[in-house]
């Protein structure tokens, strides 16, 4: 009985570790061809078909590690010019990243469309135009409202 239930045991955590696979990653993209880093290296270009993997959460990228880690060092050392550079260029990076959760035995897909990469710091710079505008208009009417306040008394 006592060797019974010793087998049995072993033969369930055996089974317990082989259940515990790897899960799969596909990265798609528009144009095919592009350039995928995964965590940072390098792992091939587009499209990506099952790409086996450990479960877990991995970050899925257009860029390299050394090409982010380059932006944020010109983002704090450079003069005005370059630090809109930087700025600029780490929101495509934003935009070229993913993050992916990796199951056992299931394969997780990922898509980047390079024209919305692109087009990130374009929606950066209308975002902080927006803002600004909004600031001086702001600025415009609230003294605007104090003169009439003033003329008034």
């Amino acid at each position: 009985m006592k060797v019974l239930l010793t087998g049995l045991i072993v033969f369930s955590l055996i089974y317990a570790v082989e259940m515990q696979t790897d899960g799969y990653l596909t990265v798609n993209s528009h144009p095919f061809g592009l350039k995928i880093y995964l965590e940072g290296e390098f792992i091939g270009l587009t499209p990506i078909q099952n790409f086996k993997l450990a479960p877990g959460s991995y970050s899925v990228s257009l860029f390299s590690s050394d090409t982010i880690e380059q932006k944020y060092w010109n983002l704090a050392n450079a003069g005005v010019c370059g630090k809109l550079s930087a700025l600029s260029e780490l929101s495509k990076a934003g935009a070229g990243t993913q993050q992916v959760e990796i199951q056992p035995n299931h394969s997780s897909e990922v898509f980047f469309s390079l024209q919305k990469v692109n087009r990130a710091p374009t929606r950066l710079k209308l975002g902080t135009t927006c803002c600004v505008g909004t600031g001086f208009s702001l600025a415009f009417i609230l003294g605007y409202l104090v003169a009439i306040s003033a003329s008034v008394r």
